[in-house]
């Protein structure tokens, strides 16, 4: 079965172009790079269609988002049907809600990934869910869900991510910043699980030691007027520039010294500590589920209770203050990123996935 070419429906409703998105991105070009034919459902996102048709990705903008929009599986069903979808692969928890409710409806299988940890009601329809992490998974365990249902396949960054970057000397000269200031970054929707208030807390901590600190805030989300606030409160101006969404992320992480994840809760394993990890950066970042698994803490990385500003301003300090112990852990980093969150590896085992359910589905006919 496997030496024939599938056609796959990828669905996500997205409200913007974050972690979640960018995966589907990345896995449906790696699919389509693989032979299969591949379709994006999402309702209409401009970042996302722009993101696809930059890759040769087919997106087909349908009227499926809200959990309570009935008109919502059937739009999903019409579409599946129409490409004669071979599988239906849902992201999040409203594409999965109604994407697999159509592949009931047309007895197609279904795939549901979940990207961070959420209620498994959304999910309840599917044939095999995919978590990104052993914490996601563990979530949905803990709910009750039958283990042998869930499949961890951890998130992969293609090689594309990190060619013809931007040099670091332009950067430096665009954002006004020297090569001699330590510089941290974080790269996150401006929202309160993201915990950006605990990073800027640890700033303002740090901050008569590190009198030239750069502290690059990129992306963003509602939270943005009030963490600005935040910034002049705490008269940290001077060290924190909010950048807002940057599709050149990765480009901008190359003048960073340490790159913070300071999340609070629902991080499925965290792309942009990945990211830094590629590029052989050192990463601070919350003891939360998925980011255990993102960073090895002392060797890749240091790991801080979530919340705990003072412990933060601690794990900063002590990567600042030593370009050795940088140098170790971003080394350290950037090897086990090569091992285990490439694209190739990610989409290898989503495709493998996508056999066993088909086949899997077939038999139980």
């Amino acid at each position: 079965m496997a030496d024939r070419s599938l056609c796959i429906l990828q669905v996500i409703t997205p409200a913007r172009y974050s972690g979640a998105e960018r995966m589907v991105t990345y896995l449906s070009s790696g699919l389509q790079n693989r032979g299969h034919r591949v379709v994006v459902a999402a309702k209409p996102n401009q970042i996302l269609q722009r993101e696809l048709t930059r890759r040769g990705v087919e997106m087909c903008p349908l009227g499926i988002s809200g959990k309570v929009n009935l008109l919502a599986p059937g739009r999903i069903a019409r579409l599946a049907r129409q490409i004669n979808a071979d599988i239906i692969h849902t992201h999040l928890s409203t594409a999965s809600l109604w994407g697999t409710l159509a592949g009931r409806l047309l007895d197609v299988p279904t795939l549901a990934h979940v990207h961070a940890l959420n209620t498994k009601y959304f999910y309840l329809l599917a044939d095999v869910v995919v978590t990104p992490s052993q914490g996601v998974r563990d979530h949905l365990i803990a709910q009750h869900m039958s283990a042998d249902r869930v499949q961890v396949v951890y998130n992969g960054i293609p090689a594309s991510r990190f060619a013809d970057l931007t040099p670091p000397y332009q950067i430096y000269q665009e954002l006004d910043l020297s090569p001699d200031q330590p510089i941290i970054a974080t790269v996150a929707h401006l929202s309160a699980k993201k915990g950006h208030r605990y990073l800027l807390e640890a700033v303002e901590r740090i901050g008569n030691r590190y009198p030239h600190l750069a502290c690059l805030v990129i992306g963003e989300g509602p939270l943005r007027a009030r963490l600005e606030k935040l910034t002049t409160r705490l008269h940290i101006s001077d060290h924190v520039r909010f950048l807002g969404y940057r599709d050149d992320a990765v480009a901008l992480m190359q003048v960073c010294d340490v790159i913070v994840l300071p999340s609070i809760a629902k991080e499925g394993l965290g792309l942009c500590v990945i990211e830094a990890a590629f590029l052989g950066k050192p990463t601070v970042g919350s003891r939360a589920p998925g980011i255990t698994e993102a960073i090895v803490d002392g060797q890749t990385g240091l790991l801080v209770p979530p919340g705990d500003s003072p412990a933060l301003a601690q794990a900063l300090d002590k990567l600042l203050s030593s370009p050795e112990l940088r140098a170790t852990l971003g080394a350290a980093g950037k090897t086990r990123a090569q091992q285990m969150f490439t694209m190739d590896v990610h989409t290898e085992a989503i495709e493998q996935l996508y056999w066993q359910v088909i086949a899997q589905h077939q038999e139980a006919k």
